[in-house]
């Protein structure tokens, strides 16, 4: 199976192209990783990357502290690029556990600090994780704990931030 990230057709013209960087591939069917395993469908194996691929405004306009404050997507020195940028393509979350810092610019350790940052077109989205009980906003960020590239030679499903096997659900 071949996976492919950036750099993907959907990026502007100056950015990395589909064909300009190495393909990375990994057989995720390996009978040595634990299971449950990924199995192929007519030869192909389905990574559910929970992502649409689609450009979004996730920010409250100009003075949001998400919002970038130039604009990598426009021309250098054009007034585009010194007007900033609130759009930004949406992140997979598949792996998300394995890439902190979170968000789109890498400045919150927590998950859970990103989910509460969407706005703009994410905000009725925070806002239906912010009207959940206490402990299913938990459950909600545990489960994005559970989106992980494991480490090579990992047999356990659940580890720890080190990567070491980890008992799940903890002893009381």
């Amino acid at each position: 199976m071949v996976l492919r990230g950036e750099p993907n057709p959907y990026n502007p013209a100056g950015n990395l192209q589909v064909g300009q960087a190495p393909t990375y591939s990994v057989d995720l069917t390996r009978d040595d990783l634990p299971a449950p395993r990924l199995r192929p469908s007519g030869g192909v194996v389905y990574v559910p990357a929970f992502t649409d691929l689609k450009v979004h405004n996730i920010s409250d306009g100009p003075n949001d502290p998400n919002r970038e404050r130039l604009d990598m997507n426009a021309p250098a020195g054009s007034p585009g690029f010194f007007a900033g940028n609130e759009r930004f393509i949406t992140r997979k979350l598949w792996g998300t556990a394995s890439e902190p810092p979170f968000f789109h610019h890498g400045q919150f350790t927590t998950l859970r600090q990103a989910v509460l940052a969407h706005s703009g077109e994410a905000l009725a989205s925070r806002q239906a994780f912010q009207a959940l009980p206490s402990d299913e906003q938990d459950a909600v960020i545990e489960f994005l704990k559970t989106l992980q590239v494991l480490p090579p030679g990992t047999h356990s499903l659940i580890v720890d931030e080190s990567g070491k096997p980890r008992i799940w659900p903890p002893r009381r």
